[in-house]
């Protein structure tokens, strides 16, 4: 039993929660695009947010939103003139920087629940990845509010599937802390 739980019970169950959260994919993402799969999203903020408290779970979830709301901010600030030098977009440039500045802000927002940089970044990551369905950048409005009901659900998603492993893992440790500690072997001589 002992080597189960130390060599194979993790694997299995990060497997099955994968496995899971494939036949949801399967089950929701037609509901947005027909033939499309949205796994990815909901893999990077699951291993992201691996670990992580609720309230920093909570955090990442509105840090995601607002990577969302910055990027829209980055195209904006590109879209305002067209300077090149060489084959550097001047005004991409000043909106990436700017954008970068702006979420470096969040750590110093501790008070408030906007302080979740990694989660702006992983907002912005999937805006600009345009989730594989050519939605970025932002076409129209329809398309703008389809990519952030995408971002939103596959961060849900990602958020749960994160603390389902990190919860179950605990479990199947203290499970493993159980069977070695000195009073339980005292029991089983």
């Amino acid at each position: 039993m002992k080597v189960f739980f130390k060599y194979f019970a993790v694997p299995l169950l990060i497997g099955v929660l994968a496995s899971i959260f494939f036949i949801i994919d399967s089950l929701v993402a037609g509901l947005f695009i027909k033939n499309s799969s949205f796994l990815w999203a909901g893999f990077v903020v699951w291993t992201l947010f691996y670990g992580a408290s609720i309230n920093e779970r909570i955090r990442g979830f509105i840090g995601v939103i607002v990577g969302f709301i910055c990027s829209i901010v980055m195209m904006l600030i590109t879209s305002l003139f067209t300077l090149n030098l060489y084959t550097i977009s001047i005004s991409s440039l000043l909106g990436v920087f700017v954008v970068n500045c702006l979420v470096m802000y969040m750590n110093k927002g501790e008070k408030i629940w906007l302080n979740s940089v990694s989660g702006a970044f992983v907002g912005i990551a999937l805006s600009f990845s345009g989730l594989g369905v050519k939605l970025s950048p932002i076409s129209s409005v329809s398309n703008g509010f389809l990519m952030l009901a995408i971002i939103l659900t596959y961060t849900i998603f990602g958020l749960i599937a994160g603390f389902c492993s990190t919860y179950f893992t605990n479990k199947i440790n203290n499970k493993l802390a159980q069977i070695d500690s000195p009073s339980n072997n005292d029991k089983q001589a």
